[in-house]
């Protein structure tokens, strides 16, 4: 689970949207009277505002993001976990739970995948705000995640008018040992309609057991569900691509002495259907 939106009540949200506005964060949603949305300047983390009567004593709905939110509610019911809310889309196109702590106080599983921060109706200005005309350039050995992250939204931002759905969405795939290490995993990044095999490792000793094949199958299957129509991955005249060739990929490029020596291939695959 991850921890990236909250949501605060609101007797004026108008009122709210002008305060928080000018504390720096940025408005990205906008449907006065009743809900705006900010994102905050650094890192990928979200906040609402929501219009009530009365703000009650203990108002704040803390959002906790999962991958399979029917999946999640099972598995704590399961365990004992008591629900006030099953699992339902919602209009803004959010599937939710709700449930409380202890203590009473309300919190929400969730997913949204991209339509937290980019949902159809993201004010189109958003990504331009707070822009700066004065700069420094650095050289930075060890980039900090959440810079590297503007880089990706500031590209996806742009690409919106064209693609109308954002790119560079992450995933991964991992196999664990019995204590939780891991033995292998596939990195990838879902862009559009295809979907980019970024990272792929087997440990040595589960190499031959036919992990891989299950691993690549995996996340073919995640992209196939995620919208993916076609995969593309690279490779290396010492690597794997008869491995890859095997599983139905196809070269389609090639860069000769990368590195010295040696040849970089570039493959794709038509996800016409889950493996």
């Amino acid at each position: 689970m991850n921890l990236n939106q909250v949501t605060l009540p609101s007797t004026d949200v108008a009122r709210g949207v002008a305060f928080y506005r000018n504390l720096g964060f940025r408005q990205i949603v906008a449907n006065l009277p009743d809900y705006a949305r900010f994102e905050c300047p650094v890192g990928g983390a979200t906040f609402s505002l929501h219009r009530v009567a009365h703000v009650p004593e203990s108002g704040v709905i803390v959002y906790f993001e999962c991958g399979d939110v029917d999946r999640t509610v099972a598995r704590l019911r399961r365990a004992g976990v008591t629900f006030v809310a099953e699992p339902r889309d919602q209009t803004w196109l959010w599937r939710e739970a709700h449930l409380r702590d202890p203590d009473g106080n309300a919190l929400c599983l969730f997913r949204a995948g991209t339509n937290r921060r980019y949902p159809p109706w993201r004010l189109q200005d958003a990504a331009a705000q707070h822009a700066t005309t004065g700069y420094t350039i650095s050289v930075e050995d060890d980039p900090r995640d959440e810079e590297v992250q503007v880089l990706r939204d500031g590209l996806t931002a742009h690409a919106l008018p064209t693609t109308r759905v954002p790119g560079f969405v992450p995933v991964a795939v991992f196999a664990r040992d019995a204590a939780g290490a891991v033995v292998g995993g596939i990195f990838a990044i879902v862009n559009w309609n295809w979907l980019h095999v970024a990272l792929v490792w087997v440990a040595e000793d589960r190499r031959g057991t036919g992990l891989g094949r299950e691993l690549l199958a995996k996340i073919e299957d995640v992209g196939h569900a995620r919208g993916c129509t076609r995969a593309h991955l690279d490779t290396f005249s010492y690597q794997a691509r008869p491995f890859y060739e095997r599983h139905g990929y196809e070269l389609f490029a090639t860069l000769d002495d990368y590195p010295s020596g040696q040849q970089r291939f570039f493959m794709r695959k038509s996800l016409t259907e889950p493996s």
